[in-house]
């Protein structure tokens, strides 16, 4: 197996102030070294079931008093956030209930037997809903559906097939697939000791793996497609800063993979020396907010020293890039950092020797490559949502937490390395350029600094297997440890992908 030295930051950003580190990795002691599957969901279940919860219904110490600092949508004048409706409605006074809308449970109560346990109270997944989506969506479970009898354009109800059976399903809006996936996660995980009543996604008394196959295989797609956003890592926060619980699979994406994916026979690790079969680190490294990279550096640490990082050389032609690619963006020897400053983003420091990195300060941005909106070149996902062009009137460059034309980016390169990156949407402004006056990177029609690409150099070990056929249900990941493909069967694992190397399964494959 190979061995990884990984240095990891965790930063957690809760809207009481700044978790420290020695915080985070306190909370999450336990389950370091702990083997996957079973074994690590257990672990999960006995950490996370330790909390006070609050009084249910309205009141300043009850589920709307924590709804007044876990659900408001920032600098909206306390605008709710709802994710069943796109209803638009503000908290009066802190623990009044807000008219139009139900506390709803994301997993039913009706799926228990309506007990007022803990379950009942969990605010991890209680929710304020619009109160028409909240009845369309009755107990219904989550699946894909096949026909639509109702929708508001953000909730969906209607027929499924599940399991082979067409049967009432409910269906959330793209952008929130995720969070509900994650939510779903983190309930049959804490509450597995439950007898389940509704037993359309689990089993009636099971601890492991709790959730069925076909519910497992929905989970985990919703999962990947729709990455942790800052509105969940803000709320885990804030609902931890309440109930003295969290949601370790917001704060650490690939426990997934580890409790019910295809790294179940590998030991989870949260830092230090990583043994993984796939030849990516296991641990996930960044909580809450880290940069998207898997955590070999973590975010920004507020200093300016250097390190030395993984091998990242200077990209001379845009068809050596490939969906899953770490990338970092360069001018000189300045790189584009995590810092939002303003509607632009602010600079790190980074040495250039050659076409290579050889050191870089904590804070520079890595940048996965995703697959553009429509086949419009390539997405640029920062671990926390995907750069865009904000605005076609100034120069802006900001995060959103989907992908649309504006967040997709033609990207071609020159001879002599400088990148022309172009947003595909209908922002005039769309050049991502580097200002060296204003000291920021973000959009220009033109006039400033193209920027060099910088791409992490793939693993020079050996080991590539050429592509065999098979049925089992792997997952695909590029040797950054990036995601690109979930749980689809081997033999159509890197069908459509562009030439490089990926981790499938347990296996290097060789795309050519």
């Amino acid at each position: 197996m190979k061995r990884i030295f990984i240095l990891s930051v965790y930063m957690m950003f809760a809207s009481v102030g700044f978790l420290l580190a020695q915080d985070a990795k306190s909370y999450y002691s336990s389950i370091e070294g702990v083997g996957g599957g079973e074994q690590l969901k257990m672990a999960l279940h006995n950490l996370i079931k330790k909390m006070s919860t609050v009084e249910y219904g309205s009141g300043v110490n009850a589920t709307w008093g924590a709804f007044y600092t876990t659900d408001f949508i920032p600098g909206e004048k306390r605008r709710v956030a709802d994710m069943y409706s796109s209803e638009v409605r503000y908290f009066g006074a802190k623990g009044e209930a807000v008219d139009g809308m139900n506390i709803e449970h994301c997993v039913a109560k009706s799926w228990w037997g309506g007990a007022e346990n803990n379950a009942y109270h969990d605010l991890h997944h209680l929710n304020p809903s619009d109160q028409e989506a909240n009845s369309k969506k009755s107990n219904y479970p989550l699946a894909k559906l096949s026909s639509v009898t109702w929708t508001n354009g953000v909730s969906s109800v209607g027929k499924a097939v599940i399991a082979g059976t067409s049967q009432n399903a409910y269906e959330p809006a793209d952008c929130y697939k995720g969070d509900f996936a994650r939510t779903y996660m983190y309930m049959f995980t804490c509450y597995q000791n439950l007898t389940w009543k509704y037993t359309w996604m689990c089993y009636e008394k099971s601890e492991y793996p709790t959730l069925k196959p076909w519910a497992v295989e929905l989970l985990l797609k919703w999962h990947a497609q729709d990455p942790v956003s800052e509105k969940e890592i803000a709320r885990n926060n804030a609902v931890y800063a309440i109930q003295g619980n969290r949601n370790p699979f917001i704060d650490y994406p690939r426990l997934a993979d580890f409790v019910w994916g295809d790294s179940v026979d590998f030991s989870f690790h949260l830092y230090g020396d990583v043994e993984d079969g796939s030849g990516n680190q296991a641990g996930s490294g960044n909580v809450a907010g880290g940069d998207g990279d898997g955590g070999s550096e973590g975010g920004n640490t507020g200093g300016e020293s250097l390190l030395s990082p993984d091998k990242y050389t200077m990209v001379l032609d845009a068809e050596n890039l490939t969906l899953g690619d770490t990338i970092i963006f360069v001018y000189e020897n300045v790189a584009m950092s995590t810092e939002q400053r303003a509607n632009n983003r602010g600079v790190a420091a980074v040495e250039i020797s050659g076409n290579e990195i050889v050191s870089l300060s904590p804070d520079v941005q890595k940048i996965v490559l995703e697959s553009g909106y429509s086949g419009l070149g390539f997405a640029l996902s920062v671990g926390n949502g995907y750069l865009y062009a904000a605005s076609n009137s100034n120069n802006h460059l900001r995060t959103q937490d989907f992908i649309d034309a504006n967040a997709s980016w033609r990207i071609v390169i020159s001879a002599d390395g400088k990148a022309e990156i172009a947003a595909q949407g209908d922002k005039a402004r769309n050049l991502l350029q580097y200002n060296s006056s204003a000291d920021i990177f973000s959009c220009y029609k033109s006039g400033q600094k193209s920027v060099s690409i910088y791409a992490k150099a793939p693993s020079s070990e050996t080991g590539v297997a050429p592509v065999s056929g098979g049925d089992r249900i792997v997952s695909v990941y590029s040797l950054s440890g990036r995601c690109v493909r979930r749980a689809v069967p081997f033999a159509e694992a890197v069908k459509g992908l562009s030439r490089g190397v990926y981790i499938v399964g347990k296996e290097k494959l060789v795309v050519e």
